[in-house]
């Protein structure tokens, strides 16, 4: 059996569910290259079993090893967040039916759930990009916020990572990034989102450029076509220019 493990945005959200489909894993694979959260000292405090640390060669290009594993016996793959946000989590869904390996999938919250305590509703969220590293040449965020705004609606922007090296693309270097490529709307900022030291903030970019922001994750909202409710929440996190 396999089991594709939510662990939401801390180590609170982990729930009752959660907890009992662990209990039942014979080897736990942690997934930490997607996203970040939780420590491992805290999941190995909470759940009292070994945790096998597992990077983008092992769940993307050694599926296979995985996948027999479970045939045999119970494992567990945690990940931040929810398991199906990352499309890689997908693949074990299909193969693993494909081949007769049973799979259970226990949800969490993630970005995506949080992203509405900016006051933004979620119906009015349109197709989702990402903005890489090495971003001097891509175009396909520009697109999807240019395709999104075209029809009104709103943009949630992840922010590439490497937990492992811990190098992440910052809110600042995003948003030169949007500047650069003549997006100059205002924007939402959202910092470390559904943790104590979350942090929202809304403005024009010229303005936000100029903060730091330290904690991670992060990511960025671009709105389309304001709701007077969702003008009304934007509000409480307005920056004022100087």
């Amino acid at each position: 059996m396999l089991y594709l493990i939510g662990l939401g945005m801390e180590i609170k959200d982990l729930s009752l569910n959660a907890l009992n489909c662990i209990r039942k894993c014979d080897k736990i694979y942690l997934e930490n290259y997607t996203s970040i959260g939780c420590s491992l000292d805290e999941l190995k405090k909470l759940i009292k079993k070994d945790i096998n640390l597992a990077g983008r060669e092992l769940i993307e290009n050694n599926q296979d090893k995985i996948l027999n594993e479970a045939r045999k016996k119970n494992v567990g793959i945690l990940v931040y967040g929810d398991p199906l946000i990352a499309t890689t989590h997908i693949n074990y869904l299909i193969d693993s039916k494909k081949i007769g390996v049973k799979i259970k999938v226990i949800h969490n919250v993630s970005v995506f759930n949080f992203a509405t305590e900016t006051g933004l509703m979620i119906y009015n969220f349109g197709k989702t990009t990402s903005i890489p590293f090495n971003n001097k040449k891509i175009n396909t965020p520009i697109n999807v916020i240019k395709n999104n705004l075209k029809i009104g609606l709103h943009t949630l922007i992840l922010l590439d990572l490497d937990p492992k090296k811990n190098k992440f693309l910052t809110i600042n270097c995003a948003l030169d990034y949007l500047m650069k490529n003549d997006i100059n709307k205002k924007c939402i900022t959202c910092v470390s989102l559904g943790k104590k030291n979350q942090d929202i903030k809304y403005g024009k970019i010229k303005d936000l450029i100029k903060l730091n922001f330290k904690d991670f994750p992060q990511c960025i909202i671009i709105p389309g076509k304001l709701h007077f409710r969702e003008e009304e929440a934007l509000k409480l996190y307005n920056v004022e220019s100087h």
